[in-house]
């Protein structure tokens, strides 16, 4: 498998597919060439194109470790046209209702809670100790942030970034690359590309 991105968040993905028991060889894409070589003495990480797309075809299955949505976005696709599957990466330690619609690419940490009626939109990161209540509708590439709560029903557009410890109360809509600062209790509606403060 690829891991796209070798910094915290594809650390983070390295380190639940681990605990999940997964064995399989995992090899990191970064194009930061000062991230080139082995991880732990033991994860190659690939810098180059050429590398890359041997490694695909031997095995397509990839997931995107970068934090920033629009850039998760640009490498999901970019993968996508080397010819390779997206995965989700679901902890076991995760509680995620078995019936949800399918999603794919998507990273769900541990102590995450996703309750019924939930949709999740391509390449979102759900971080640890975040819960997503029932109902919620989760666009593509967006970020819930580690330890914040999202009160089901609500809609959480494409590239929306809900930071660690943020709140969203029932019934809010947070537009397309909107912002809930950390700590922060969303309890309107957030305009696209709003930075929302309190």
């Amino acid at each position: 498998m690829i891991i796209a991105g070798a910094g915290g968040l594809g650390l983070e993905i390295m380190s639940v597919l681990i605990d999940n028991g997964y064995t399989n060889e995992i090899f990191f894409y970064d194009k930061n060439p000062k991230k080139g070589g082995v991880l732990f003495n033991e994860f190659p990480v690939i810098t180059d194109d050429e590398s890359l797309q041997e490694v695909l075809i031997k095995n397509p299955n990839f997931i995107v470790g970068i934090g920033h949505p629009r850039l998760r976005e640009r490498m999901y696709n970019k993968l996508l046209m080397l010819g390779g599957t997206p995965v989700n990466v679901v902890s076991k330690r995760a509680s995620v209702f078995q019936y949800l619609e399918p999603f794919q690419g998507c990273f769900i940490e541990p102590g995450s809670g996703i309750s019924h009626g939930t949709i999740l939109g391509t390449g979102s990161a759900i971080h640890i100790n975040s819960t997503i209540g029932h109902s919620v509708k989760l666009g593509k590439f967006a970020n819930i942030g580690p330890g914040a709560n999202i009160v089901g029903p609500c809609v959480i557009d494409d590239y929306a970034y809900i930071s660690v410890g943020a709140i969203v109360l029932p019934n809010i809509t947070v537009g397309k690359y909107a912002i809930v600062a950390a700590n922060k209790v969303a309890h309107r509606d957030i305009a696209d590309y709003e930075l929302f403060e309190g």
